[in-house]
């Protein structure tokens, strides 16, 4: 799994800090699916909806990730996303998430680890 966007204080998570996720099949499987509460069979449909590839080729090593997650730090909200949704016109000038370094992750928990590493203005 590969974060490089933090959206500070997120207003759809309850103002907290969420990162941008980019996982792999697999990692879904194993590190998003397992944290899904409530209807998870709705949940997993529209996982495979958003399911799409990363067009940002950057860096063609992202290229295996095609799927996309806001995620809280703590991990209580997973909501998934289509790619585009961090770069959607729908922002302007207001675009609430801030670029950070990549950052490989093995596991969610890093999340709050890395959060605690950011220093948020």
């Amino acid at each position: 799994m590969i974060t490089k966007l933090i959206w500070p204080k997120c207003r759809l998570m309850d103002n907290k800090n969420a990162f941008w996720v980019a996982c792999s099949d697999d990692e879904v499987i194993s590190q998003i699916i397992p944290l899904l509460d409530g209807n998870k069979e709705r949940q997993i449909e529209t996982i495979k909806l958003n399911r799409g590839p990363n067009n940002l080729e950057e860096n063609p090593d992202e290229l295996g990730y095609n799927n996309f997650f806001l995620i809280s730090a703590d991990r209580t909200n997973i909501i998934s996303y289509s790619w585009y949704m961090p770069y959607a016109g729908q922002w302007n000038a207001s675009n609430p998430f801030r670029k950070i370094d990549m950052e490989v992750i093995s596991n969610l928990n890093e999340l709050e680890k890395l959060e605690s590493k950011i220093i948020l203005i």
